[in-house]
């Protein structure tokens, strides 16, 4: 009886370690590994390929001793509005270019945008809401449009002092942050609908992403 009670508890501790998985690793050198199945195709039309932008509004921030830049913009010609968010994503590492980011539908801005929720208590800029991993990394949280009928997306970068990269793109809305005893994101997968009743018919579905505590983050899987 006292095995089977132990081969019970060790089964129950394997599945809670099973529960969650990473979303990227980084390397002792500051090497950035992806995670491909967490990264879904941008899917460029070849119309948006091809359209013209110039990168402003820069925010500047370092990352141990490697100095970055970030520059937003929208398309030009393509209609959307700079004062609600922005299409492409430039990020500069000491003076060159690093990462380009484009899409079609707008990220926004994580406090006076199109987010339902003011995030500015846990951001120094109005463009990504940022989760120190270790003293030489950092996660840039990018939060989507939320245009309706479908969850936005969100997309994560990282930065060392080696590199940068996106490690997340997953249409997924922020719904809060707890920093405290790591930081978690609670994050909307499923878009509540409502029939013409007004009775919900399909409810909302939450997951976690949260700091692993050794320098990455770690997606919470949906239990069936």
């Amino acid at each position: 009886m006292k095995k089977l009670l132990l081969l019970l508890l060790m089964g129950s501790s394997i599945c809670k370690a099973q529960i969650a998985e990473d979303i990227f690793d980084v390397f002792s050198d500051g090497s950035i590994y992806k995670i491909y199945s967490m990264i879904d195709d941008f899917d460029l039309s070849q119309t948006v390929k091809n359209l013209e932008y110039e990168p402003t509004n820069p925010y500047n921030f370092t990352v141990g001793s490697a100095s970055y830049t970030l520059k937003t913009c929208v398309f030009k010609d393509w209609g959307d509005d700079p004062n609600r968010g922005f299409n492409v994503i430039t990020l500069y590492k000491d003076g060159h270019t690093e990462l380009i980011l484009k899409q079609e539908d707008l990220w926004t801005y994580v406090y006076n945008g199109g987010s339902a929720i003011d995030f500015r208590d846990y951001t120094d800029n109005q463009f990504f809401i940022p989760i120190k991993l270790s003293p030489k990394s950092l996660a840039m949280v990018f939060l989507g449009w939320p245009y309706g009928g479908d969850m936005p997306y969100m997309t994560i970068v990282v930065a060392t002092e080696k590199e940068a990269n996106i490690v997340f793109h997953k249409r997924m809305g922020l719904d809060s942050i707890k920093t405290y005893p790591l930081y978690t994101m609670k994050v909307q997968t499923v878009l509540e609908e409502y029939d013409s009743c007004g009775k919900l018919c399909t409810p909302p579905v939450f997951t976690e992403i949260k700091a692993s505590g050794y320098g990455t983050l770690q997606l919470k899987k949906q239990q069936q």
